[in-house]
Protein backbone atom coordinates (compact mmCIF):
# COMPACT_ATOMS: atom_id res chain seq x y z
CA UNK A 1 0.00 0.00 0.00
CA UNK A 2 2.81 2.42 0.87
CA UNK A 3 4.40 1.71 -2.51
CA UNK A 4 1.21 2.69 -4.34
CA UNK A 5 0.93 5.97 -2.41
CA UNK A 6 4.58 6.83 -3.12
CA UNK A 7 4.14 5.96 -6.81
CA UNK A 8 1.03 8.12 -7.13
CA UNK A 9 2.78 10.97 -5.32
CA UNK A 10 5.82 10.69 -7.60
CA UNK A 11 3.61 10.72 -10.71
CA UNK A 12 1.72 13.78 -9.42
CA UNK A 13 4.96 15.68 -8.78
CA UNK A 14 6.26 14.75 -12.22
CA UNK A 15 3.01 15.92 -13.87
CA UNK A 16 3.14 19.20 -11.95
CA UNK A 17 6.71 19.76 -13.07
CA UNK A 18 5.67 19.34 -16.71
CA UNK A 19 2.85 21.88 -16.44
CA UNK A 20 5.03 24.68 -15.12
CA UNK A 21 5.91 27.13 -17.88
CA UNK A 22 9.49 28.03 -18.64
CA UNK A 23 9.98 31.79 -18.31
CA UNK A 24 12.89 34.19 -18.58
CA UNK A 25 13.47 37.90 -19.16
CA UNK A 26 14.93 39.03 -22.49
CA UNK A 27 15.53 42.17 -24.51
CA UNK A 28 13.44 42.15 -27.65
CA UNK A 29 14.17 44.41 -30.62
CA UNK A 30 12.04 43.63 -33.65
CA UNK A 31 9.51 45.00 -36.09
CA UNK A 32 5.79 44.87 -35.29
CA UNK A 33 3.70 42.93 -37.84
CA UNK A 34 0.40 44.00 -36.26
CA UNK A 35 -0.86 45.77 -33.14
CA UNK A 36 -4.35 45.35 -31.71
CA UNK A 37 -5.87 47.14 -28.73
CA UNK A 38 -8.39 44.97 -26.87
CA UNK A 39 -10.28 44.90 -23.59
CA UNK A 40 -9.90 42.01 -21.12
CA UNK A 41 -12.72 40.44 -19.09
CA UNK A 42 -12.17 43.02 -16.32
CA UNK A 43 -12.59 45.95 -18.70
CA UNK A 44 -8.88 46.86 -18.79
CA UNK A 45 -7.22 47.62 -22.11
CA UNK A 46 -4.20 45.67 -23.34
CA UNK A 47 -2.22 45.63 -26.58
CA UNK A 48 -1.41 42.49 -28.52
CA UNK A 49 1.49 42.68 -30.96
CA UNK A 50 2.36 40.01 -33.48
CA UNK A 51 6.06 39.83 -34.24
CA UNK A 52 8.11 37.54 -36.48
CA UNK A 53 11.37 35.97 -35.34
CA UNK A 54 13.99 34.39 -37.56
CA UNK A 55 15.17 31.08 -36.16
CA UNK A 56 17.50 28.23 -37.10
CA UNK A 57 16.88 24.58 -36.33
CA UNK A 58 19.49 22.00 -37.39
CA UNK A 59 20.81 24.43 -40.00
CA UNK A 60 17.36 25.20 -41.41
CA UNK A 61 16.31 28.86 -41.20
CA UNK A 62 12.63 29.68 -40.73
CA UNK A 63 10.28 32.43 -39.50
CA UNK A 64 7.95 32.11 -36.53
CA UNK A 65 5.17 34.56 -35.60
CA UNK A 66 4.69 35.13 -31.89
CA UNK A 67 2.44 37.31 -29.73
CA UNK A 68 3.82 40.02 -27.46
CA UNK A 69 1.36 41.47 -24.95
CA UNK A 70 1.43 44.80 -23.09
CA UNK A 71 -0.68 45.21 -19.95
CA UNK A 72 -1.24 47.83 -17.24
CA UNK A 73 1.24 50.70 -17.21
CA UNK A 74 2.73 49.60 -20.53
CA UNK A 75 -0.52 50.08 -22.51
CA UNK A 76 -0.11 53.84 -23.11
CA UNK A 77 3.33 53.42 -24.71
CA UNK A 78 2.20 50.30 -26.58
CA UNK A 79 -0.72 52.16 -28.20
CA UNK A 80 1.80 54.43 -29.94
CA UNK A 81 3.18 51.47 -31.91
CA UNK A 82 1.59 50.14 -35.09
CA UNK A 83 2.46 47.73 -37.89
CA UNK A 84 5.98 48.48 -39.13
CA UNK A 85 7.05 50.18 -35.88
CA UNK A 86 10.12 49.04 -33.99
CA UNK A 87 9.38 47.24 -30.71
CA UNK A 88 12.32 47.57 -28.32
CA UNK A 89 11.52 46.33 -24.82
CA UNK A 90 12.44 44.19 -21.87
CA UNK A 91 10.04 41.26 -22.08
CA UNK A 92 9.25 38.09 -20.22
CA UNK A 93 9.52 35.11 -22.57
CA UNK A 94 7.27 32.19 -21.72
CA UNK A 95 7.17 28.73 -23.27
CA UNK A 96 4.37 26.42 -22.20
CA UNK A 97 4.71 22.64 -22.16
CA UNK A 98 2.40 22.38 -25.18
CA UNK A 99 4.94 24.36 -27.22
CA UNK A 100 3.15 27.72 -27.31
CA UNK A 101 5.42 30.72 -26.83
CA UNK A 102 4.70 34.36 -26.02
CA UNK A 103 6.22 37.58 -24.73
CA UNK A 104 4.88 39.99 -22.09
CA UNK A 105 6.26 43.54 -22.14
CA UNK A 106 7.83 44.50 -18.82
CA UNK A 107 9.29 47.86 -19.89
CA UNK A 108 9.82 49.72 -23.15
CA UNK A 109 13.34 50.83 -24.04
CA UNK A 110 13.73 54.19 -25.72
Amino acid sequence: MKFAVKTILAIAIFALTLTIAQAEDRILKTSVDSATVAVDKNGAEYVRFIITEQRTLNGVEYSKSLPAMAFGEQVAAAKALSAGSQLHAVVNYRKLPDGRESYTVISFIE
